[in-house]
């Protein structure tokens, strides 16, 4: 429609010219300016307000969708808000006396990998610690100390040198509630002696992810608050703690649902003791301290659980205390969003009915234009986001090839968005969605040829700046995730046929091979779908079993529905699934905008903080301008971006999607390495030199924090080598 601006410098004619038809590009107007010329298409568009009727189509495909069900909070797991310790019981040596070094002992020289020490079933930290170190691609072994003894084999190689840089304690004594009330160490005296002599002789560093204040098996120069113990508090960092969780803005980390200790510093000869973290009153939840021996600990006085807030946001900073900043692998954050079906139109929630508009809903050229600009306000606001962009996930064949491109006279044009789309081509980042948007899970291969290979010929038609390894199909169809008696009949139309989880391998094979041959490399998936992501490896995509060329990559589902344009629509979605009364019953009363948006943002939240790159998705439909400069897409983003920032300012990577999959294929391939234990690292910490060594055939990227040469992220520099053999790399130390 036409701009809702004054156009005082457009004529009589020009007005009128607009009533019968679209001018032919190159034509001048009176304002001298030439639809489609080069000065019209590098004018930024003027911001319009919201449209008050939609602009005409035709010939569009009409998408409708299924509900991609988001869980409303981001815990999964039973939380420590009761998980209580006391001072513990160390056995006397039944399993092991203490042990003197090897002869051959070379004490600066360790693996570049970390142990964690659990007690067994009923662990408070094993999850934690497991998230954590996956999280920065540090590779790690785990002892169960229930089960097995701790000597010196599991410290110390063959050669003499030392088998772990790192040491994490899931509770500071390793505890086993025998008893209520009641704690015995899982690891006996002689064990501890070992333990605390590996530390000492070869400088590692230990991390007590939660621990009682106490003495046994060691002191920490703490000593618990009687009767403060709490599961609600918040945590504020210290100087020193500023020092070790670098990236934090100094905000106090909120506590929730984690059981605490809070303490006070105690005097104890040959302990130097260092808060980090205190809480309102000013006692300790987090400290270091140096043992009398020389060893660095860092013990928490509160409970940990991957999914809590204050856990996520320590992860980073206590993987590089742990690891002195030398580590394999590294910790990177992404802000990937995704808005598919664009140039389609789309089904349109009526929020007072909770029926759909008989009238499907397209966005207009005024919608692209204040998506422009709110991108641009997002990355001006949020520093951690500065090059954040909007992917626009599109099917061509809902474009209009023979619009002309503008930036000014777009509202004269025979379909409006196109022409607007092409004057903002470069603003956005482009992907293929198939041309139709067809259901490709029984397709033949001249069909997945022209919906796949075509909708590249329409961005080229287009000029669209596209990514041409890239590939997201409609519905993620085609992987496998389908009605198992699908004949193919519905690929056309608006049926929702009832899904089933068949697996990767049940993909389509037509539209593997359409895919490869159209030169696609990374293919998006489903991240609430099991088998199109892979679970021993949270940051990892997954290698298509059926053809090793195309690669997969998970995207999170958003609970903002594909059929809502407004806040309304969005709320009546939720609020039918996850309301009093709703088909998944979760909240205790029907949720507002604003908890809305509190409580989705604790979802992206998580899903920043955990170091992934999957996109999330959301609808053309979800950019609609629903107020001036608002959509509810951007206050999805912007609501995740304030809460983000509140407490990190660690930056936000997006990419492109080729380079997202080129990104996501080198991690995987490299955490796969480490895992099979082909990829290590030995750091000689007397030459500050790190020998990487590949032990398998062929190259394997390698990734290592703390390398002299690479480039800065946050406060710490990574170098990526491409190995084969072995190589010698520069570090420093923190």
């Amino acid at each position: 429609m036409k701009p809702q601006t004054l156009l005082s410098a457009l004529s009589l004619t020009l007005i009128l010219a607009a009533c019968a038809g679209s001018p032919t590009p190159g034509t001048t107007t009176d304002t001298g300016q030439v639809p489609g010329s080069t000065s019209d298409l590098n004018t930024v568009p003027q911001a319009v307000g919201p449209d008050t009727v939609e602009p005409a189509f035709d010939n569009v495909p009409i998408v409708s969708g299924d509900v991609h069900y988001q869980a409303p909070e981001p815990f999964p797991g039973k939380l420590p808000k009761d998980a209580r310790l006391g001072e513990a019981t160390i056995p006397s040596g039944a399993r092991l006396s203490a042990q003197a070094l090897p002869g051959n002992a070379q004490t600066d020289r360790v693996d570049l990998k970390v142990l964690v020490l659990s007690s067994g079933a009923g662990d408070f930290g094993i999850d934690s610690a497991r998230a954590m170190l996956q999280q920065s691609g540090v590779p790690f072994d785990v002892l169960d100390a229930s089960q097995q003894t701790l000597d010196q084999s599991r410290l110390i190689n063959a050669d003499g040198s030392g088998k772990y840089q790192g040491v994490i304690l899931t509770t500071n004594a390793l505890i086993n509630e025998s008893t209520p009330g009641v704690y015995t160490s899982t690891l006996d005296s002689g064990e501890w002696d070992t333990l605390f002599q590996y530390e000492a002789a070869y400088k590692v560093r230990q991390l007590a992810l939660y621990g009682y204040p106490g003495v046994a098996p060691e002191d920490y120069g703490l000593r618990a608050v009687p009767g403060a113990e709490t599961s609600t508090t918040s945590m504020t960092p210290s100087s020193a703690g500023k020092a070790v969780f670098k990236d934090l803005t100094g905000t106090a980390l909120p506590v929730q649902y984690a059981y605490s200790y809070p303490s006070v510093p105690e005097s104890v000869p040959g302990v130097k003791t260092t808060p980090l973290l205190t809480d309102p009153q000013g006692r300790v939840l987090a400290a270091t301290s140096t043992a009398p021996d020389g060893r660095e600990r860092l013990l928490l006085t509160v409970a940990e659980n991957p999914y809590l807030l204050h856990t996520e946001l320590m992860s980073y900073g206590l993987v590089q205390w742990l690891t002195k900043g030398v580590h394999l692998g590294e910790h990177r954050r992404f802000l990937q969003v995704d808005i598919d079906d664009f140039f389609s139109a789309g089904d349109h929630l009526n929020s007072a009915t909770g029926q759909l508009y008989t009238k499907p809903f397209r966005m207009s050229a005024g919608d692209l234009i204040s998506v422009y600009y709110q991108q641009r306000d997002i990355r001006s606001t949020f520093k951690a986001a500065s090059d954040f962009r909007y992917s626009l996930v599109f099917n061509g064949g809902g474009a209009k090839t023979s619009a002309f491109g503008s930036c000014l006279f777009y509202w004269l044009s025979s379909d409006q968005l196109t022409s607007m789309a092409k004057c903002l081509k470069n603003d956005f980042d482009w992907v293929n969605h198939t041309k139709d948007h067809l259901r490709m899970d029984v397709m033949d291969l001249k069909t997945a040829t022209d919906q796949i290979a075509g909708n590249f010929t329409i961005a080229s038609q287009l000029g669209l700046p596209v990514n041409r390894k890239s590939l997201v199909t409609g519905e993620h169809s085609g992987l496998g995730n389908m009605d198992p008696t699908d004949d193919g009949s519905h690929n056309d139309d608006d049926v929702n046929l009832p899904k089933q989880d068949l697996g990767l391998g049940r993909s389509n094979p037509n539209m593997l091979q359409a895919a490869d041959s159209a030169g696609v490399r990374y293919l998006g998936a489903d991240h609430s779908v099991a088998s199109q992501w892979d679970a021993s490896c949270p940051t990892c995509g997954v290698v298509h079993p059926l053809d090793n060329k195309l690669f997969v990559m998970a995207r999170w589902p958003i609970n903002i529905y594909y059929y809502a344009t407004n806040p309304a629509e969005t709320l009546k979605g939720y609020n039918n699934v996850y309301a009093p009364g709703g088909t998944r019953p979760y909240w205790d009363h029907a949720l507002n905008y604003s908890e809305f948006l509190d409580k989705e943002s604790d979802l992206a939240l998580t899903h920043m903080l955990g170091g992934g790159a999957f996109p999330h998705y959301m609808h053309q439909t979800n950019l609609n301008q629903y107020a001036l400069g608002k959509s509810v897409a951007s206050d999805w983003v912007q609501a995740a971006l304030s809460k983000y920032s509140k407490y990190s300012t660690l930056p936000l990577n997006t990419y492109h999607w080729d380079d997202l999959g080129a990104y996501m294929q080198s991690h995987t391939t490299e955490e796969k390495a480490k895992a099979a234990g082909s990829l290590k690292g030995m750091w000689d910490r007397k030459t500050n030199t790190v020998v990487l060594s590949n032990l398998s055939a062929g190259t394997v990227p390698v990734t290592l924090t703390g390398a002299d040469g690479g480039s800065l992220y946050g406060a710490y520099k990574s170098q990526v080598v491409s190995l084969s053999g072995n190589r010698t790399v520069g570090v420093t130390p923190r």
